[in-house]
């Protein structure tokens, strides 16, 4: 199921870890229910409930408490995802714990990305767009347009 979670946009995180989502993201989501964990590039993840379930199912289906690779995607992925609910004013309260743990203060860059959203710090971003400038270009050369 596609979502059309697209876009990006600057925002502020608010002293009490309140962040005011985007009209445009706010309208592609199918209710006002969340879930947040950390991302794998310094960056919190949200998804909407269903394509959190099929994510936390992918990684669930590779279960082994026996396997360091599978207690290490639980233990960064799973263990930390909470639901948050988008209140009347289009905002969520930010997990402070999630925030610490990939560097997000205040000024942050929101991106739609079709089934999930990704709130990274500013400079962090923009840190990840120059390295990754090389592998970009790298990516492009194999499709076809």
């Amino acid at each position: 199921m596609e979502f059309g979670i697209k876009g990006q946009f600057n925002g502020t995180i608010d002293d009490k870890g309140r962040l005011l989502l985007p009209g445009k993201i706010r309208a592609s989501l199918p209710d006002d229910i969340l879930i947040q964990t950390r991302g794998v590039d310094k960056c919190i993840w949200l998804f909407p409930t269903e394509p959190w379930k099929n994510f936390e199912a992918l990684l669930m289906g590779n279960n082994s408490l026996l396997n360091s690779k599978s207690r290490l995607l639980h233990r960064r992925l799973i263990a930390p995802a909470q639901e948050v609910n988008i209140d009347s004013a289009g905002r969520i309260k930010l997990s402070a714990s999630i925030m610490k743990s990939v560097d997000v203060v205040r000024e942050c860059i929101i991106l739609g990305l079709d089934d999930h959203i990704e709130i990274w710090d500013v400079e962090a971003y923009d840190e990840y767009q120059r390295e990754t400038e090389e592998d970009l270009n790298a990516a492009l050369e194999g499709l076809e347009f």
